[in-house]
């Protein structure tokens, strides 16, 4: 490792942990006001001892499972006029273990000053072999726009998802898939791996095969080379372990090793696609990432936040194909206004070095939550960059029904909810080491915005229907399934 890979590794390593620091004081506050806050209320208030807590519904679910996300234990004291806003909060955190279709949290007075808590849940379906049907593309509007709707871009395959394995809130995910891509994965998640539940372990590990692939971009919009033959392959394996101390604080370390392979023809088009001279490229990475995530609802929050931070080494010595270190950070607010009006922003931040790294494993915007509304059709590649995203939403309809007739129970709870929204979005991605075919967009601040509607029903799905404009005067309808940010 050169100097200057050592600095801007220390560099980054520097600001993760001020970062990290800031937000571990900001939580421990929060937490030593509210303790405080209940401590004064104690002498004024009445208080009520919980006798006993029952959980129903629950036919597969271990009950500690549920208990787990209780602020309230049985035997205490608590104040009874907060009691029905803690266990509102409670209700939140067991829906969004994602195991249960409702959830319901009540107080039972036996007497003045004793109380049960009763709650009621109604569970999931948990076993989905599902056929696999999607494309290979980033999203939807890129495969329509920019592929032409290209049918053969279709993937197909299986997965089988079984949640909730043994009761105790485990996963596991098998996929087999076919068509203009293979792959086949395998993913066990252990949420609890000791009695105090705190913590917990993933394994996982991946073959990948393309007969197409992306080797470069052209004015932010990626390449692809079509061949009958193998042009690359990708095998990883690790694991992930999760340390969750509180309810909203969560810590990760992953340790992952991968192995790649591409073909000479991949190599001619783009030599530094793999950023080193042969055909393959072995490294390992270990990343840390801290979550602190206090949002109502997980899938389509509406108040509450998320903040994030993540410091990621590619690279440890044992192989010399990579020596990257990123650092990410990202914060999410959700705040209900009067009326049925929301607000919500997202700000999120991201730093890499060295400047020069090989094109596969540039990041940038135009991926996941990092998409500027108005250029889901591009790629604007970056070793550092930030984005900025705001919503203003109405809901127009909510509410929910029960197909009573329909043969499985767990698919007879239908909630719904469509809001109105409009949004405005900015970020830059600086283009460090002069990529050709980033200049379009990159090393300049761009913005998009628009007006949409968001549709939320069961199973967590979200459906988005977006027209958008942006900065170089381009406007479209988007079409996306998942919540914005």
């Amino acid at each position: 490792m050169g100097f200057q890979s050592f600095y801007s590794s220390l560099r980054i390593a520097v600001i993760t942990c001020l970062w990290l620091a800031g937000a571990q004081m900001a939580w421990a506050q929060q937490d030593t006001v509210a303790l405080a806050s209940a401590d004064s209320l104690s002498g004024e208030v009445r208080m009520v001892l919980i006798d006993n807590i029952f959980i129903t519904g629950n036919r597969k679910t271990k009950d500690k499972i549920i208990l787990r996300e209780l602020s309230v234990t049985k035997g205490k004291m608590y104040p009874y006029e907060t009691l029905e806003l803690v266990l509102q909060t409670d209700r939140d955190k067991i829906y969004n273990t994602k195991l249960f279709n409702t959830v319901e949290v009540a107080v039972l007075e036996l007497d003045y000053d004793k109380v049960d808590v009763v709650v009621k849940v109604e569970e999931r379906w948990y076993l989905f072999p599902i056929p696999l049907i999607d494309i290979i593309d980033r999203n939807f509007n890129d495969w329509w726009v920019n592929q032409n709707a290209d049918l053969s871009r279709i993937i197909y395959g299986l997965s089988l998802y079984h949640f909730n394995m043994r009761g105790m809130n485990e996963r596991m995910t098998l996929t087999a898939q076919f068509g203009y891509s293979r792959r086949f994965e395998v993913e066990y998640e252990f949420p609890y791996i000791d009695r105090s539940q705190q913590n917990g372990l993933s394994l996982f590990a991946k073959y990948i095969e393309y007969t197409n692939l992306h080797y470069n971009n052209v004015e932010n919009k990626r390449i692809f080379f079509d061949s009958e033959n193998l042009l690359k392959t990708n095998f990883y394996t690790g694991f992930d372990y999760i340390r969750r101390n509180s309810f909203y604080v969560r810590h990760f370390l992953e340790a992952r090793y991968s192995n790649s392979w591409i073909a000479d023809t991949i190599i001619a088009l783009n030599p530094n696609y793999l950023g080193i001279a042969g055909n393959r490229q072995q490294y390992i990475s270990l990343k840390y990432r801290f979550s602190y995530d206090k949002r109502d609802i997980v899938a389509y929050p509406l108040s509450g936040f998320k903040m994030e931070a993540s410091i990621e080494k590619l690279g440890l010595g044992i192989f010399d194909d990579v020596d990257i270190t990123r650092f990410q950070a990202s914060y999410a607010r959700y705040v209900k206004l009067p009326k049925g009006f929301f607000v919500s922003n997202y700000s999120s931040l991201y730093l890499s070095g060295p400047d020069n790294q090989p094109y596969s494993m540039v990041k940038g915007l135009g991926f996941r939550n990092d998409v500027i509304r108005g250029y889901e059709l591009y790629v604007i590649h970056g070793q550092y960059y930030f984005a900025n995203k705001t919503s203003l939403k109405k809901v127009l309809w909510s509410g929910s029904t029960r197909w009573e007739k329909f043969p499985m129970e767990q698919f007879r709870y239908v909630p719904y909810a469509l809001y109105l929204k409009t949004y405005f979005d900015v970020g830059y991605a600086k283009n460090t080491y002069n990529y050709e075919g980033n200049q379009l967009l990159a090393d300049k601040l761009i913005y998009g915005g628009g007006v949409g509607l968001d549709f939320v029903t069961m199973y967590d799905v979200v459906i988005r229907l977006e027209y958008s404009f942006n900065s170089i005067g381009e406007s479209g309808f988007f079409f996306n399934i998942q919540s914005e940010f």
